[in-house]
């Protein structure tokens, strides 16, 4: 062996295999120190956030409080947990307090803009003006929120076994319940401002309703729709925001509308608005099965009369709309117009504006 073919022994030699030895090691250290720093700017970016969005509920009259928060997820993920939380302020039926049990939301540090929420009830809402409450509860509650420029870009909710309790002093309390709901609400496709939503309800109970009809046989709820200008309705007073709306020419594009119960079902679509006394104006187009039934519910099924009734209304409907289910009978238009209802050309009732 030659002196060039020895190995280096030489101090100098020695600190060469020790540095590359040690290099990765260093490395190593230099991105978690470095990745642990981006985490926690993250994290205080993250709690501006919602600093930020209790500051606008607050200057909204709304006060939000959550005792017992904390902010976790290292290295990969955020999660913010809040227990026992509660609301104070001005809401769609007036001044209110509520309470919720627990929620847990969740991003990956990635992609921060898609939230995913657990929430665990009940959730109770109580009126400070006349002690009126509702209670809402459920076997699971699961959200999905992705958020661009400030805005959601997408919504999915999915509740397992919600029910929901109303009690007003002086009636009976108002029960509801479902096996599952759904709902989904995305931006609009080369629509500026405008959301599709999407809403199912499966095997539904509502005893009003069920009374009403004389039938316990659950209820299912499909709903298509889409809603212009849908931004102008997320901030600010409720009067201000409907104003805004109207004036931008907002409104409710119904594309389908269909419930099923028993025998009885109504499918529906239409246009609706709102005019400068916040009413609602605009034309729903609907088409029901098992009338004859509903009819006789009422007292007008005797000598054949509920079978006239049917026919006169399918006289006034006209041709049932392309695309409509086998069976179903076409109803006169529902017209809303300066606060009346019309079905067909006759006046069935009043609306009051929207608060």
């Amino acid at each position: 062996m030659n002196e060039r073919e020895q190995v280096d022994t030489s101090p100098a030699g020695v600190r060469r295999s020790r540095w590359g030895l040690y290099l990765p090691v260093l490395l190593l250290a230099l991105l978690v120190a470095g990745w642990s720093v981006f985490w926690f700017v993250a994290r205080a970016r993250a709690l501006d956030a919602v600093e930020l969005w209790l500051a606008r509920e607050a200057a909204d009259g709304r006060q939000w409080s959550c005792p017992q928060r904390s902010v976790g997820g290292f290295p990969f993920r955020f999660e913010l947990r809040c227990e026992n939380a509660t609301f104070t302020g001005e809401t769609e039926i007036g001044p209110a307090t509520g309470e919720l049990k627990r929620f847990l939301a969740v991003s990956q540090v990635y992609q921060p803009q898609h939230v995913i929420l657990e929430v665990e009830g009940p959730l109770v809402v109580r009126s400070t003006s006349d002690d009126a409450s509702l209670t809402l509860d459920w076997r699971s509650f699961d959200a999905s929120v992705i958020v661009a420029n400030d805005m959601p870009e997408r919504v999915a909710v999915s509740i397992v076994e919600p029910t929901m309790t109303v009690s007003v002093p002086g009636s009976s309390p108002g029960d509801f319940r479902a096996e599952a709901v759904e709902f989904h609400a995305r931006r609009t496709p080369e629509r500026a401002g405008a959301y599709d939503l999407a809403l199912d309800m499966r095997k539904a109970s509502v005893p009003v309703l069920d009374a009403l009809l004389a039938s316990s046989e659950a209820a299912d709820l499909t709903l298509r729709a889409t809603v212009t200008n849908a931004g102008l309705l997320a901030r600010g007073s409720t009067p201000a925001r409907l104003d805004a709306w109207r004036e931008r020419g907002g409104a409710v594009e119904l594309t389908r509308l269909a419930v099923v119960k028993g025998p009885q079902s109504l499918e529906a679509s239409g246009h609706l608005g709102i005019d400068t006394q916040r009413r609602p104006e605009g034309t729903v187009d609907a088409s029901v099965a098992g009338l004859d039934g509903l009819l006789a519910r009422f007292g007008l099924g005797g000598n054949g009369l509920a079978g006239l009734l049917a026919g006169g209304l399918a006289a006034l409907g006209g041709k049932a709309p392309d695309g409509a289910s086998p069976g179903m009978t076409k109803l006169p238009p529902i017209r809303f117009t300066d606060g009346r209802i019309f079905f067909g050309p006759f006046q069935v009732g009043t609306v009051s504006p929207l608060r």
